[in-house]
Order: C-alpha cells, then structure tokens, then sequence
C-alpha cells in the first residue's frame, strides 16, 4: 500500500483522499481538535466587534416581510477570517472541526440556541428587523408550535463563513 495520505488527528495513512475522508466521518465524526490551533492568531476587539457587526447586517438584509420570504436562507460573507470563526464558535457544544476539508461547522437550534447567538453576537435584537412603512416583522425562527428550528455556521476554505437558517 503506497500510502499518501495521513490523517492530522490519529496519523493513519490512507492510499486515497477519499478513504482518508471516509476515515475522518467514521472516526472522528464529532471531532473539536485543530491541529493547527496555535497558528491561530487571538483577533483584536476591532476586528472581532467588525465581524460580528458584518454577520448581524447580512442576516438583517435577508430578512423578508412577506409570505414569500418565508423558507430557508442562504447567505454567505466572503473574506471572513478563519480565526474569528474559531473564536466565535470553538466553545460551543455543537463546533466541529474536519481537518482534511479544512472546514469547521457549528449549529444552534431552539430557544437555547437564540440565545446563546444573542450572546456570541452580542446582540440582543440580531434575529429580526421591522419595516417602519408596514410595522410587519421579518425574524429567524427557532421556536412555534410546529418544532424548534436550527441555525448552521459553516466556514471552510474558499468559501468563509455560510449562515443557513430555516423558518
């Protein structure tokens, strides 16, 4: 076997990206560790406040006021560092990490996780907008009397951070 492919969390060598990445879902599903962490830099304040700003504006822009607004949003922020994402996220019981994809994952659902974004955001009206002409309500929905709902981070290389959320 002319093994070329190792993976960074338990040093397996695997013959193709591939099986590497079978691997990496089989193993080290639920995986936190980033092997490279300490080449992470701490962000600044500035920087950190700047993003957490940009994440909230993206978001409201989305937001819709009418029937047809309603569904599942996509939006994406280009740009966006990989060490704000890990510092934002990496403390949270859902992050995920997969090394050979270089993407890291994190998802809130429920009133729980509306208020911990509230929290990470540092933002308490992050979740929705009013149209000032109509007074109607766009919102990210976590909550109703049909189930809770979740929101996805997403963040990988070529991409930066992907917001999904469904209401």
């Amino acid at each position: 076997m002319n093994a070329t492919h190792e993976c960074s969390l338990c040093q397996q060598n695997f013959s193709s990206r591939n099986k590497l990445l079978t691997h990496e879902r089989n193993k080290h599903r639920n995986n936190k560790v980033i092997p490279h962490r300490t080449s992470l830099c701490l962000p600044s304040f500035e920087l950190l406040v700047y993003y957490q700003d940009a994440i909230i504006v993206l978001i409201k822009k989305r937001l819709g006021f009418n029937r047809h607004s309603i569904g599942s949003k996509r939006l994406s922020i280009s740009a966006f560092p990989e060490t704000i994402f890990v510092h934002l996220f990496e403390s949270e019981p859902t992050f995920r990490y997969n090394p050979t994809q270089r993407k890291y994952y994190c998802q809130f659902q429920g009133k729980a996780g509306e208020e911990r974004l509230k929290q990470i955001l540092n933002y308490e009206y992050w979740s929705f907008r009013q149209n000032p002409k109509t007074k109607t309500t766009g919102y990210v929905l976590f909550v109703n009397y049909e189930g809770t709902y979740k929101v996805n981070f997403s963040w990988y290389v070529g991409v930066s951070l992907k917001y999904l959320y469904a209401n």
